[in-house]
């Protein structure tokens, strides 16, 4: 018995073989329909075709595994809302049959100022960038921007507060129970440039130190000025 079903097992793998050896062409483009099959469906759920026309478009799993966005900046408001034309890696619909995108971003955990909006419309305005999402609204994506520099891309958020332009939003202890673990580590991030931007006194943190007043040039002035400084006041107070 068990003879026979090793034969009947044999048989049916021969009659596999010769069907498959038979038909050459048919098999080839078989696994070249299912290697297609497979590529397609990875590229779909890897998001390098999925088109993002507004902050709503965003999914949720972005945040958790940081997924950065290609996009073109548009236009930078003067509250530093970052207006970016998502534009994905692989563009499969052509051009004039794409919806017209248009994202709003807020540079995340940062407070902008006058300073740091020019900063940004003379740095990454019309430019290629990438946004990292870190908070999402209904119109809004608060994310880490980040835009090539020196043939590695920077993070904008970093850069404005590493130099002084811009300062860490305060956020309230109910407030920090509610970050996410990306933003927790950009809020870290952020802090340490900002104490160093302090220490340095980069920016807004620098300090217009009084120049000292008893150096020797200016003992020096004192001396030689001081009897005349004290006859203008005699004068001034006898001799009116």
């Amino acid at each position: 018995m068990p003879g026979t079903e090793d034969d009947s097992s044999s048989s049916l793998f021969t009659a596999v073989t010769e069907f498959l050896d038979s038909n050459i062409r048919l098999t080839r483009n078989l696994l070249y329909g299912i290697g297609v099959v497979g590529f397609v469906v990875a590229v779909k759920n890897s998001g390098l075709t999925h088109l993002i026309t507004c902050a709503s478009d965003v999914p949720l799993n972005y945040i958790v595994r940081r997924v950065r966005v290609r996009s073109y900046v548009e236009a930078v408001g003067t509250r530093g809302v970052v207006h970016v034309q998502h534009r994905p890696f692989l563009n499969i619909i052509p051009n004039r049959w794409r919806p017209r995108s248009h994202v709003q971003l807020e540079l995340a955990l940062v407070d902008i100022t006058p300073l740091g909006s020019k900063w940004l419309q003379d740095t990454i305005l019309h430019r290629i960038v990438w946004f990292q999402p870190l908070a999402l609204t209904d119109s809004t994506v608060h994310s880490n921007i980040l835009f090539h520099k020196y043939f590695r891309r920077q993070s904008v958020n970093e850069c404005l507060v590493q130099q002084g332009m811009c300062t860490v939003t305060v956020l309230t202890p109910e407030q920090l129970k509610t970050l996410s673990d990306p933003q927790q580590q950009m809020l870290k991030k952020l802090l340490s440039h900002q104490k160093t931007a302090t220490e340095k006194e980069q920016g807004m943190w620098k300090i217009h130190k009084e120049k000292n007043e008893w150096t020797l040039p200016y003992r020096i002035k004192t001396i030689i000025f001081s009897p005349i400084n004290f006859w203008r006041k005699i004068r001034r107070k006898f001799f009116k």
